[in-house]
């Protein structure tokens, strides 16, 4: 069986390594979102792109299933895969939630999001530098942005900066770059990584504001959803069946 993995949780390596121990099955994987945590999966990777829908829809005519791990805000292929007609599962995991005592503000939007953050707030940015054009107009705000590779592209606001590191990042750590920085507020998406968790704990730490995007409603049928957890097992069943 040829299996499609379409890759960009933090999981997805792991993911790839256990599909590809099951007999019979042959995995290729596509990246959404980041790169499979910036390391080679134990299985055939396609470095190409897709021109559009109809190019990936006709990508997807030699393969016999679709496992879909793209990060929890990434859709695009899997929308796709999801109405081709072959058997298809898109891999969750549970979401971050408030710790007791928190109030985090949440929202469904990132335009929501922006105009829910406090006037003249120091915001931490973990949401990639496509969100600094939805900051232009908040111009009271100082704004620190996360980049995991290193770039010299110019800072595009008034009053910030890029902040460079790749993770995992140590909870500790956080605390002290997010001390050093004054952060008073942090933007994120709820994408339930745990990897992310350190910045979170370190948010809590330094009574730091929350700013959650929840992520988006799954337009797919209920039985094409399975949590992290029974992704293996369901392919086992099928490729036995």
């Amino acid at each position: 069986m040829k299996l499609l993995l379409i890759a960009g949780m933090g999981e997805s390596v792991g993911l790839a390594r256990d599909l590809s121990a099951l007999q019979g099955v042959e995995v290729t994987c596509v990246n959404e979102g980041r790169a499979v945590a910036r390391a080679a999966p134990p299985a055939k990777t396609y470095d190409g792109t897709f021109a559009d829908d109809a190019a990936f829809a006709a990508f997807l005519t030699g393969f016999d299933f679709v496992v879909d791990a793209a990060h929890p805000f990434q859709s695009k292929l899997g929308q796709v895969a999801a109405t081709c007609g072959l058997p298809y599962l898109r891999a969750t995991r549970p979401v971050w939630t408030e710790g007791v005592g928190e109030a985090w503000i949440k929202t469904t939007s990132m335009k929501d999001a922006i105009d829910a953050i406090p006037k003249g707030a120091t915001l931490f940015v973990v949401t990639g530098r496509g969100t600094l054009k939805h900051l232009t107009n908040r111009t009271d705000l100082t704004v620190f942005c996360r980049q995991l590779d290193q770039h010299d592209q110019n800072f595009p606001l008034e009053n910030g900066r890029f902040i460079f590191g790749e993770g995992p990042f140590d909870a500790d750590d956080e605390i002290a770059l997010f001390q050093m920085l004054g952060v008073d507020t942090m933007l994120l998406r709820n994408s339930g990584s745990v990897g992310g968790g350190s910045k979170l704990e370190a948010a809590r730490a330094c009574g730091i504001r929350i700013v959650m995007i929840d992520p988006p409603s799954l337009q797919i049928d209920a039985d094409q959803v399975a949590d992290l957890s029974q992704i293996v097992e369901r392919v086992r069943a099928h490729a036995d069946h």
